[in-house]
């Protein structure tokens, strides 16, 4: 049980943390943010992202939408992306991702990282 509150508590900073980030990024003035070319869905049922993959354009910002149908808290995490946020039991976010240069950027679900897992391939 120590496990489990150590990671909860972990979560509950990230997420603090991840407001705090993007509140900073709305108050940037309009042309300081990037312009996104698109929206990708990425929906989270019984542990497992669907899709796995997703094929973004290279160079451009995007936006992940990502929408957790589970009855449990996820947190959405890229080591390849830099970052972790809190997807809370039927709620959705929009992670914004900078212009990537061309690769494979793994994604997981930290709380179920052997079933939540996918990819970004980014093509020139």
């Amino acid at each position: 049980m120590p496990g489990r509150l150590h990671r909860f508590s972990r979560a509950i900073e990230t997420a603090c943390l991840s407001g705090l980030l993007l509140a900073a990024a709305l108050l940037l003035p309009p042309c300081a943010r990037a312009t996104t070319t698109g929206s990708y869905a990425l929906h989270l049922k019984k542990h497992v992202f669907a899709p796995d993959s997703l094929t973004v354009p290279a160079r451009q910002p995007f936006v992940l939408h990502v929408s957790n149908e589970d009855n449990h808290p996820e947190e959405f995490e890229s080591y390849d992306l830099e970052f972790e946020i809190i997807v809370l039991p039927h709620h959705s976010i929009d992670v914004p991702v900078r212009p990537l240069p061309p690769g494979t950027y793994e994604f997981f679900g930290d709380f179920h990282p052997r079933t939540a897992r996918g990819h970004i391939t980014v093509h020139p």
